[in-house]
C-alpha cells in the first residue's frame, strides 16, 4: 500500500461542488487541535479527540482530514499564518532577524512545534507565503537561489533548536522541578572540583551572557554576516 502523504490535504478542495454544505471547516478543526496541543502536547491529538472538541464524530471528520498526519499539516500551516510577512527592516539581514524573532515568539506560543519543524515543514499556503516573504528579503542579494532557500532553511534550524533549548531550560515543578534541582546541584559541585574546566567556563559564561532575546539576536546575526547576508 502507498504511503499517505499528508500533503494530499491540499490536494483536495475544503469543500466539495456537489453535496450537502459542510457542517465544519479546515480552519475550525486546526484551531479545535491547536488548543488541545497548546494545552496537553501533540501526543494528546487525535482525530476522535479533536472531533469530540468540536461535537463531531470522528468519522465525519476524516471527511475533512484523512489521517494524523494531514491534521498535523493543517495545524502546522494555520501556525505559520501568524507570521506578520510584511517584515521591518532596513536590509536583508534586518528583515530575515524580524522574521526569526516572530518564529521564535510563534514556537514559544506553541511549544510542540519546534521540533516538527526540523523533520517536516509544512506546504500549506501560510508556509510557502512564509518562504516566499523570506526569499523576497534576499531578491538583492547575490547568491543562487538554493542558497538563499538553505539560508531560510538554516535559519529556521536554529530558531527551532534555540527555542528547544529555552524550553528544555525552563523551570520545572512538582517532582520534575524536584529532579531538576537535583541535576542542577550535582553539576555546580561537579564543575566546582576543576576536572572539566571547558565545560565549566562554556556553562558559566552561558549563565551571565545576558537576555534570551539578545542571545537569539545574536546567534541569527552572526549566522547570516557568515551566510553573506548583508545588514
Amino acid at each position: 500500500m502507498t504511503a499517505h502523504n499528508p500533503t494530499d490535504v491540499w490536494r483536495r478542495p475544503e469543500r466539495a461542488t456537489v453535496g450537502p454544505k459542510p457542517e465544519h471547516s479546515r480552519n475550525g478543526i486546526a484551531t479545535a487541535a491547536l488548543r488541545i496541543a497548546d494545552d496537553e502536547g501533540l501526543s494528546a491529538v487525535s482525530i476522535r479527540r479533536v472531533a469530540a472538541s468540536i461535537g463531531a464524530g470522528a468519522a465525519s471528520l476524516y471527511r475533512y482530514v484523512k489521517s494524523h498526519d494531514e491534521l498535523v499539516e493543517l495545524m502546522m500551516d494555520t501556525v505559520a499564518g501568524e507570521y506578520q510577512l510584511e517584515a521591518a527592516g532596513e536590509n536583508p539581514r534586518e528583515k530575515l532577524l524580524n522574521l526569526a524573532h516572530q518564529g521564535r515568539d510563534i514556537m514559544h506560543r506553541h511549544p510542540w512545534l519546534a521540533p516538527l519543524l526540523l523533520t517536516r515543514p509544512s506546504m500549506g499556503p501560510n508556509s510557502l507565503r512564509y518562504l516566499e516573504a523570506a526569499l523576497s528579503a534576499l531578491a538583492t542579494v547575490d547568491l543562487p537561489g538554493p542558497a538563499k532557500l538553505q539560508t531560510v532553511a538554516m535559519m529556521s534550524a536554529i530558531t527551532s533548536a534555540f527555542v528547544q533549548n529555552e524550553l528544555a531550560s525552563a523551570p520545572a515543578s512538582g517532582a520534575a522541578e524536584s529532579a531538576t534541582t537535583s541535576r542542577v546541584l550535582y553539576l555546580a559541585e561537579t564543575l566546582h572540583t576543576g576536572n572539566y574546566p571547558h565545560l565549566a567556563a562554556a556553562m558559566f559564561g552561558q549563565a551571565h551572557s545576558g537576555h534570551s532575546v539578545e542571545q537569539f539576536a545574536g546567534i541569527v546575526a552572526n549566522y547570516l554576516a557568515g551566510a553573506g547576508i548583508p545588514g
